[in-house]
């Protein structure tokens, strides 16, 4: 099993949108993303990693994580009032847990990916809850080409739409030498896949985060564009 070994974190509005509605979260061994979606999302993406932080914090530990998000989701979806249905927000989290407490644990609701990087190849570990996801998941389409289905925004779950939320929970197999990488889907709105596995692969995550953000930018920057990359030693 693994610690963190070094992490770093980028967030960029991109040249197209008005405003900058995704979120990242840095802290100790908890790790996150939220990207934010209508009128209200950036204040949704903002207050749930502010929710996530103070949870995890009051107890830190795997139960502690879970009922984090489901404050984070509860205070969203309070915070919205009458307009739960059109704003809210994604979030995909990461405990890096000691063996002890029994390894990584990710909580993953909406598109924000997780990926694995071992090895120079990169590994998608979430599952996107979106129609172009569901589509994935039936067989009927692939991965690459769920990148460019019409319909890859619509969004199945999501925090802050409902008062109860049932997001994915898993372990993760992850050792010394990999690199986590978590981002919003802006970083693959259009962008090379080749691009991004070679920005996500250098040696620095400084670096590797801000060449992550250029190739987005690069590509159109159509979506704003935020990542996290976790070192494992």
């Amino acid at each position: 099993m693994a610690s963190v070994l070094s992490a770093a974190t980028a967030t960029d509005q991109g040249p197209v949108r008005e405003n900058n509605q995704d979120a990242c979260l840095a802290d100790g061994i908890l790790y996150a993303v939220a990207d934010g979606f209508g009128a209200r999302g950036h204040h949704a993406s903002a207050t749930a990693l502010k929710t996530l932080s103070a949870g995890f914090a009051a107890a830190p530990d795997r139960d502690g994580l879970l009922e984090a998000v489901q404050q984070a989701n509860l205070r969203v979806f309070e915070l919205l009032g009458d307009e739960p249905t059109v704003s809210g927000t994604t979030l995909t989290a990461v405990a890096v847990f000691e063996p002890g407490q029994g390894g990584p644990l990710v909580v993953n609701i909406g598109d924000s990916p997780l990926y694995r990087i071992r090895d120079g190849h990169m590994e998608q570990l979430t599952d996107d809850h979106s129609v172009a996801g569901e589509l994935v998941r039936m067989g009927e389409i692939t991965r690459h080409e769920a990148r460019w289905h019409p319909q890859r925004h619509l969004l199945t779950r999501a925090l802050g739409i409902g008062p109860h939320i049932g997001p994915d929970v898993f372990g993760i197999d992850c050792g010394p030498g990999d690199r986590l990488l978590i981002s919003s889907d802006g970083l693959f709105a259009a962008a090379d896949e080749a691009l991004i596995v070679d920005a996500a692969t250098s040696p620095d995550p400084q670096v590797a985060v801000r060449r992550l953000v250029e190739v987005a930018n690069d590509a159109g920057g159509s979506d704003n564009t935020t990542v996290v990359v976790i070192d494992l030693g």
